[in-house]
């Protein structure tokens, strides 16, 4: 069934909206997992004391200067694994400037698989997700059965590729200067030692937390405000690993 490319736009619009894609403000986490070895054989080995890591000096700066290493620091990583959650929807990413591969799951409108290589960009729909974006659209442009592709410069394709927010690699974000935000103590963020930055107001808080020994990553954020996510971040440096899928492939509308 052909549609007008004016009536694509409106549909890809409205559904764009509907879908309510959400925008990052900081975030990223490396915890590396701990190794520990025991000694084997019939007689018992007394244990030895794992020296603590090393401080990386970041407790010692500004809040601002620890928010703002931490950013640079994961842009710095060139990659990193990403998992984010907030009412209404998560995500599971891999990412680069480049590169970004993983899934996305919207409360009662579906979920998608997301690769993006380069300029290219294919999403893989659920039943659930499928359905609604062909309804919107008036055409099946989207099956559980076939990848969907497009570059960045189909705003319906670059709208999905925006959940993998490869900013954070290309303009990492920086504390405003006037922030309120305040240096917390160093704490144990899931095994690993982080300092925390607090930003309060009216009864809600997020805290970003930035390792404090190795290097200094931007490994988490803990929020209760409704317009900010729940974000861990590790594998920092790894490979993305994006592919050209394998199967059918169908081009996505243009509008």
């Amino acid at each position: 069934m052909q549609t007008s490319n004016q009536s694509i736009r409106r549909a890809s619009t409205a559904l764009l909206c509907t879908l309510a894609l959400t925008s990052l403000t900081a975030c990223n986490s490396d915890s590396d997992a701990a190794k520990s070895k025991s000694a084997g054989g019939s007689t018992p080995s007394k244990a030895v004391a794992t020296p603590a890591a090393k401080s990386n000096g970041i407790d010692k700066l500004s809040a601002k200067e620890i928010y703002d290493t931490g950013m640079k620091t994961n842009a710095e990583a060139g990659s990193f694994h990403e998992k984010m959650a907030r009412a209404g929807s998560k995500s599971d990413l891999r990412l680069s400037a480049t590169e970004c591969v993983g899934n996305v799951e919207i409360s009662g409108k579906g979920s998608f698989e997301i690769i993006r290589k380069g300029s290219d960009i294919w999403a893989k729909p659920d039943s659930t997700f499928a359905d609604g974006m062909n309804s919107a659209l008036g055409e099946k442009s989207f099956s559980t059965e076939k990848w969907t592709h497009g570059t960045v410069g189909n705003p319906l394709m670059a709208k999905l590729a925006s959940w993998c927010h490869q900013e954070q690699l290309t303009a990492p974000d920086t504390l405003d200067a006037a922030s309120k935000a305040t240096k917390g103590a160093v704490t144990t963020v899931d095994g690993q030692q982080a300092v925390s930055v607090v930003l309060t107001g009216k009864g809600e808080s997020v805290t970003w937390y930035v390792a404090a020994t190795g290097k200094p990553y931007f490994i988490k954020q803990d929020s209760t405000r409704a317009d900010m996510q729940d974000l861990t971040d590790d594998g920092f440096g790894q490979s993305v690993g994006a592919k050209v899928p394998t199967g059918t492939v169908v081009e996505a509308p243009k509008g």
